[in-house]
C-alpha cells in the first residue's frame, strides 16, 4: 500500500536544517537528523511550509523515527496552535527506546495519534483517519 500511495500522492521534498520532510497529499513524512535538539525556533520553517501546503485541508504528520533526537514534548501544545490543520500524528519506531520516547510524546499531542513499527502501518492508519474525518 505505501509505495503506491506515496507514488501517487507525492508533492515535494524539503531539506531543512533539522531533517528531510516529504510532502504528499494529506501526509507529511519527516525524518529528523541524528542528534538534533528540536525547538520551536528550528521547527518554524517546517510549520510555515506545512501552513502553505495544507492550510485549507487536513494533514497527518508521520515521524519516521530512524534516528535519535530530542525535543521538549510540551512544544506540541504550541505546534497545535500554529498548525491546526494537522489532524493526526504518527510515529514509526524501530527500537524499544524510540517506542518509549514516542509514548511519552503522545501524551502531549492534541490530536489522534498512534505508534507503529512500519511505514505501511502508519500510512494505513493515516488514510483511515483521514477517511473517517471526511465522513464526519
Amino acid at each position: 500500500m505505501s509505495a503506491k500511495f506515496l507514488e501517487k500522492t507525492y508533492l515535494t521534498t524539503h531539506e531543512l536544517a533539522i531533517g528531510t520532510f516529504r510532502f504528499y497529499e494529506h501526509v507529511v513524512v519527516g525524518r529528523v537528523r541524528e542528534g538534533m535538539q528540536i525547538s520551536m525556533d528550528n521547527v518554524l520553517p517546517l510549520l510555515a511550509l506545512s501552513w502553505e501546503a495544507y492550510r485549507d485541508t487536513s494533514v497527518v504528520y508521520i515521524s519516521d523515527r530512524k534516528y535519535s533526537y530530542s525535543l521538549d514534548p510540551t512544544m506540541y501544545y504550541e505546534v497545535h496552535k500554529l498548525a491546526p490543520h494537522i489532524t493526526g500524528y504518527a510515529w514509526v519506531v524501530y527500537n524499544e527506546i524510540n517506542r518509549k520516547i514516542a509514548e511519552l510524546e503522545a501524551r502531549f499531542v492534541q490530536c489522534p495519534n498512534a505508534i507503529h513499527t512500519t511505514m505501511d502501518a502508519a500510512l494505513q492508519w493515516s488514510v483511515n483517519l483521514l477517511q473517517n474525518e471526511g465522513e464526519n
